[in-house]
């Protein structure tokens, strides 16, 4: 115990501050000591940075940004109406008597399609019609004998007015056994009856539709923006689930007078032939405006990368011995195609961008370009899956020659 006492006491005392002034007196030759028995000099470490090797640039596809004609298009939906479509009613309660067509039928205009009861309307026109007689034979005897006795004038024309009112009448009664007849309207397709003989019918009711399907017409409503561009007789390219592999071809016949005020959107009504007969009333279309074309950035989809709510494009610019610089820049799409995606904002005609390799490139990459992918200076496109395939490394022990023992 006492021995352990002294020994820490003689080390922090005596020892320690021994060393420590022979250290800071003798650390030069110490350390040129250790430099000469390992064979080390102060060049060796001077010269260990320009020796080491600098990563060879990588090789991307790049595009050249062109301007290229890009034609957008007015996409929306649109339900089919004929032009002439009716809902064959009733203006008064009756009951059904007959029924001259059948479901599907295609009718003339003016062709009887419904009649009602009508015996009490017959009878009273035939009562009615009797009366005209009597009164026209009671005015013109008094007509004769105007003057003579008690016949006056008065009682003349009291005779004519009763004759008249008769034939009012008649004519009344007339239209209302005309109600009991229902007749088609003007040409077209009937739909399905729903009704029968002997059915009740009462105004309002629908006894039948009635379509002119030869034309048919679809109303679109377009965002007021686009009311530049829309002009009548303008071409509108139509097509339905109904027939997916057809397009049927319209063109707009009218544009509103008036922007609806709460939507901001005018409606455009198009109209198409059916001659074929293949669209019905209600079938929804998809309708398509194409807008002229005008010149636009492009680059290709995979030039685009996305960043959460940004987007940008690996930008190339040029540095010495051919070499190029990546440069991120944030760019502001439009229209995005099969292939390519128009750019609004960020970029300027012919700036180079890579366009496949983009995910091997950054901001402090040194890139060379393998090829251009514009369709002028390459006709075969090459797939970034080739460029992304590793290099095969040369074989560099083929110039090495085998060891030989000395004297061999």
């Amino acid at each position: 115990m006492l021995f352990n006492t002294f020994y820490k006491t003689s080390c922090k005392t005596l020892v320690k501050p021994f060393f420590d002034t022979y250290l800071r007196a003798h650390f030069g030759v110490l350390l040129g000591a250790f430099f000469t028995v390992f064979g080390l000099n102060q060049s060796t470490f001077a010269a260990a940075p320009s020796g080491a090797q600098t990563p060879p640039p990588v090789q991307v596809i790049a595009y050249k940004v062109p301007l290229a004609p890009i034609q957008k298009s007015i996409s929306v939906l649109g339900q089919l109406q004929a032009q002439q479509s009716v809902a064959i009613t009733s203006n008064v309660s009756e009951h059904i008597e007959s029924l001259h067509f059948k479901d599907g039928q295609s009718v003339q205009k003016n062709q009887l399609l419904v009649s009602l009861n009508a015996q009490e309307e017959r009878a009273l026109l035939n009562e009615n019609q009797v009366a005209i007689n009597e009164a026209k034979t009671q005015y013109q005897r008094v007509k004769e004998v105007e003057g003579r006795g008690n016949v006056t004038r008065a009682l003349v024309d009291e005779k004519q007015r009763i004759w008249q009112s008769l034939l009012a009448k008649q004519t009344v009664l007339e239209t209302a056994l005309a109600e009991r007849s229902i007749t088609a309207p003007f040409s077209g397709t009937l739909g399905l009856s729903r009704v029968s003989v002997g059915s009740l019918v009462s105004p309002g009711l629908v006894i039948v539709s009635l379509d002119a399907l030869q034309q048919m017409q679809v109303d679109l409503n377009i965002p007021e923006q686009f009311l530049g561009v829309l002009t009548l007789n303008q071409a509108v390219k139509l097509s339905t689930a109904a027939y997916p592999e057809k397009q049927f071809m319209g063109s707009i016949s009218a544009i509103a007078s008036q922007v609806d005020a709460n939507s901001r959107l005018v409606q455009v009504r198009a109209v198409l032939d059916n001659s074929d007969g293949l669209l019905k009333t209600n079938m929804m279309m998809q309708a398509r405006i194409d807008m002229p074309a005008k010149q636009r950035l492009i680059v290709p989809n995979s030039a685009v990368v996305m960043l959460g709510d940004l987007q940008f494009v690996y930008q190339l610019i040029a540095r010495e011995n051919g070499l190029y610089q990546a440069q991120k820049t944030v760019v502001k799409t439009g229209q995005i195609g099969a292939e390519f995606t128009e750019i609004t904002q960020g970029l300027n005609v012919d700036a180079l961008v890579v366009s496949q390799g983009v995910m091997r490139v950054n901001d402090k990459t040194l890139i060379s370009i393998k090829h251009l992918q514009n369709p002028e200076n390459q006709a075969t496109p090459i797939e970034q899956a080739d460029l992304l395939k590793p290099k095969v490394k040369p074989d560099t022990q083929s110039n090495i020659k085998p060891n030989t023992k000395p004297g061999a």
